[in-house]
């Protein structure tokens, strides 16, 4: 019984040891000195720390084959990009076309228009022109009538104004001459200022009388000279921006019969110095 006892202990004493032991850390093994690292070096003082860049890694795809249902939808895309292109093109052609005929048609347009301003802008002042010729006052020689005066011939010039307005600064001068020969244009001047006369809308007045003395009229009865009156009428009308006007004539003065009271005294109009400012303007119009 002892025995057993005795055992027992043993057996117990020995797990409790083995324990123990297993609950020990066991120790490292120290590695041999050739193959221990090398301690580091002290870093110097002030050195920049060194910078380690990770290198990118190169990936390769592969392509996977592409099925038939694929390629087909390419080829329809494809196709339906083309005709877009193309119907783009078309549709871009058509509004330079259209652009091209409204251009053409913006400058025949504009080429009538300017041609109906220009038109109307002539029939404008046309119009304004005729109606400032209508309504100004136009001074003209109407009437020579004479009479026999003691001994003296007196010749009255009558002149008139046709016109809706009055005269405006109306100045008349007349003149005449017994010439040997034909009357020289450089003989028609006036040895006398011309007077300042007014003449209203449709009026008429005697002005610039002119005396022949009889022994002259018994000349030219007698054909040993030629006689000859003229005159000249200047004025302004009553509208803004026109030009001054005139009026002018020369006539010779034939006579017949006997001096003082069986003579006749007939006028006709001689050489260029008949007519008036209207006359040098249509003058002026042609040979332009």
């Amino acid at each position: 019984m002892l025995r057993v006892v005795c055992g027992c202990l043993g057996m117990g004493l020995a797990l409790f040891a083995g324990g123990v032991a297993a609950a020990q850390p066991r120790p490292e093994p120290i590695a041999p000195q050739s193959q221990q690292a090398p301690p580091a070096p002290p870093a110097a003082q002030g050195s920049v720390p060194a910078r380690v860049t990770d290198q990118p890694l190169a990936v390769r795809v592969i392509d996977q084959p592409k099925t038939e249902a694929q390629i087909a939808a390419e080829q329809r895309d494809r196709a339906d990009r083309t005709v877009l292109s193309d119907q783009l093109l078309i549709f871009a052609a058509l509004l330079v076309a259209v652009g091209a005929f409204l251009a053409i048609a913006f400058v025949v347009q504009a080429f009538y228009l300017g041609l109906g301003l220009r038109a109307l802008r002539s029939y404008s002042r046309r119009a304004d022109r005729n109606v400032v010729t209508t309504q100004r006052a136009f001074v003209y020689l109407s009437d020579l009538t004479w009479s026999g005066e003691g001994g003296n011939v007196r010749i009255r010039p009558i002149w008139s104004n046709s016109g809706a307005t009055p005269t405006r600064g109306l100045r008349i001068g007349t003149s005449w001459k017994a010439s040997h020969g034909e009357l020289r244009s450089d003989d028609v001047n006036y040895a006398q200022p011309p007077e300042n006369r007014f003449l209203g809308p449709g009026s008429k007045a005697e002005f610039g009388a002119i005396f022949i003395p009889m022994r002259d009229i018994q000349a030219a009865i007698e054909q040993r000279v030629n006689l000859y009156v003229w005159g000249r009428a200047a004025y302004d009308d009553l509208f803004e921006g026109t030009r001054p006007h005139f009026f002018e004539f020369c006539h010779r003065v034939e006579v017949a019969g006997e001096t003082p009271d069986k003579m006749r005294l007939n006028f006709t109009q001689f050489g260029s110095s008949n007519g008036s400012d209207e006359d040098q303007g249509e003058t002026a119009d042609a040979s332009a």
